[in-house]
């Protein structure tokens, strides 16, 4: 089975429905809630997303979008070399090249997310939802 790392963004697309990214999103989920898919994003990515969904709805709503998005996503955690290495390094985003170790340190197939540039190049293993939904069997 494909294991795809999901970014924040897309995680708040898909949960905080918004346009005109939401659509994407959903259909990436609903592939791994049907099993087609494993998702999966770091415990770093997970808690802001819950901060974030909190700032956009209320606590109980953000709690609420949380344990749903527990049921689909694995969370891979993030250590102390991961932070050293994306300190290090001269990405423009340090969160953003965290989560690029973390999903390269846990062979996931693809790295989904709308913010490629901000990310090392890396071929086609980055990619944002629409070009990994075409990426797929038919």
């Amino acid at each position: 089975m494909m294991n795809v790392f999901l970014d924040s963004d897309v995680i708040l697309d898909f949960l905080l429905k918004r346009a005109p990214f939401a659509e994407a999103a959903g259909m990436i989920f609903s592939l791994g809630e049907r099993g087609l898919l494993t998702l999966c994003t770091s415990t770093l990515s997970f808690m802001n997303v819950l901060y974030i969904a909190g700032a956009a709805t209320d606590r109980a709503t953000a709690r609420s979008l949380g344990r749903r998005l527990r049921v689909l996503m694995e969370l891979l955690p993030v250590d102390s070399a991961q932070v050293d290495a994306a300190l290090a390094s001269a990405a423009r985003d340090v969160e953003d090249y965290v989560q690029y170790t973390v999903a390269r340190e846990n062979t996931v197939d693809y790295l989904v997310t709308r913010n490629v540039d901000d990310y090392p190049r890396e071929g086609t293993f980055i990619v944002t939802p629409d070009v990994f939904l075409t990426t797929l069997p038919r």
